[in-house]
């Protein structure tokens, strides 16, 4: 049964419910920021039956303040909202924040989806939607974005220094100087990419690693992810130093990855 429909406001029972989360990863704090309350408890028991800890925000100002006010491990945003809407959110979080966030909107043109990704949202969930649906991206993007640190994921440096990488905070330097934070995309792709350094993946392949959907809309998700490396790393797609483009087929890391 689908749940967001303006039209559909059915309640689903618990027999409807299954667990998608990891029982062994700690809950989560999630912010969910939704003008319809109805739809804001359904999302509120499907997440707390999965040990997640929840917060509920009916308009953009007030979800802005709790999260100012408690923070948070992921936030829910509907981009229709009273007020402040929902793309001002996103940038107003993106300008202090890179916590995980999940759109979810009636908008649902591959355009409005992209436009929302690129704007820096994590994943994008059309409604109406179905609540397993839900459950099931926010453990992906809970899986991804809190990764336990493996000894194949210590710090990564690119061709002699020009970029140090640490996984577990996601922060870089580049020339030696402080850069920023890459979101947990990024980072998962670029250490998808710098484990086979010289081999071509296929978008499918890094696909797999940013946990979206392999349907055409999402594939696009991945160039959107090396653009922005690039941008932040200082690579150059007409003249590469990091990341080459395949034509039709996906990408490869040309810099050299130092000896840790």
């Amino acid at each position: 049964m689908k749940i967001g429909s303006r039209s559909n406001r059915s309640v689903l029972t618990s027999s409807e419910h299954h667990r998608d989360y990891d029982a062994g990863m700690p809950g989560a704090r999630i912010l969910i920021v939704e003008d319809e309350p109805q739809l804001r408890g359904l999302l509120r028991l499907y997440l707390e039956r999965d040990g997640h800890h929840v917060t509920e925000a009916g308009d953009g100002s007030d979800a802005l303040e709790i999260f100012r006010r408690d923070g948070a491990d992921l936030v829910i945003l509907d981009l229709m909202l009273p007020g402040l809407q929902g793309e001002a959110v996103l940038d107003a979080l993106r300008e202090t924040s890179d916590v995980p966030i999940l759109i979810t909107s009636a908008k649902r043109s591959d355009g409005e989806r992209i436009a929302g990704l690129r704007q820096g949202a994590d994943d994008y969930l059309a409604k109406p939607f179905n609540p397993h649906e839900v459950t099931a991206r926010v453990a992906a993007i809970l899986r991804r974005t809190r990764p336990e640190r493996s000894a194949e994921e210590e710090i990564l440096s690119l061709a002699e220094g020009r970029v140090v990488v640490d996984p577990g905070s996601r922060r870089y330097t580049l020339r030696g100087a402080v850069g920023g934070r890459l979101t947990p995309g990024e980072c998962g792709l670029l250490l998808a990419l710098a484990r086979r350094p010289g081999t071509v993946l296929t978008r499918d392949q890094l696909l797999e690693t940013v946990a979206r959907r392999p349907d055409e809309v999402y594939g696009r998700v991945v160039d959107v992810h090396v653009a922005n490396l690039r941008r932040k790393l200082g690579d150059d797609a007409g003249d590469p130093w990091l990341i080459e483009t395949v034509p039709t087929t996906g990408y490869r890391l040309v810099a050299r990855r130092d000896p840790s």
